[in-house]
């Protein structure tokens, strides 16, 4: 139906943007679009149309505002918090490798003294 629509209203301006009639054409074309556009079924396509077009309006400003206020929190939270929220969750995961290493590193501070004491002997 649109389709058929778009087909009509592009002739109708190809006719009149092309035509050599004159001024009487155009005026009669004029009227006959301003007499379809007023009658009753016409404005009532109008009606509901802009009434859908208001309603997705409201909820993508709604969609927006949501989507807004999300992102000034997270960018405005301070980062103590997220900071302390993160390991305390992945606190058990860490500890082990935390104690390989300072097992690690007393195994070669316990070379290192060795060989520190045999350099002095």
């Amino acid at each position: 139906m649109r389709g058929k629509v778009g087909f009509v209203l592009g002739a109708a301006l190809g006719y009149v943007l092309g035509t050599r009639a004159g001024r009487a054409r155009y005026e009669q074309i004029k009227r006959g679009a301003i007499a379809v556009w007023e009658t009753p079924l016409v404005q009532q396509g109008v009606t509901t149309v802009k009434d859908s077009v208001d309603d997705r309006v409201q909820a993508a400003k709604a969609a927006a505002s949501r989507a807004a206020k999300s992102a000034f929190v997270a960018a405005t939270q301070p980062r103590a918090e997220a900071a302390a929220v993160k390991p305390a969750a992945t606190k058990s995961a860490t500890q082990p490798a935390a104690t390989e290493r300072s097992k690690g590193e007393q195994s070669e501070t316990g070379q290192k003294q060795a060989s520190a004491e045999e350099t002095t002997a």
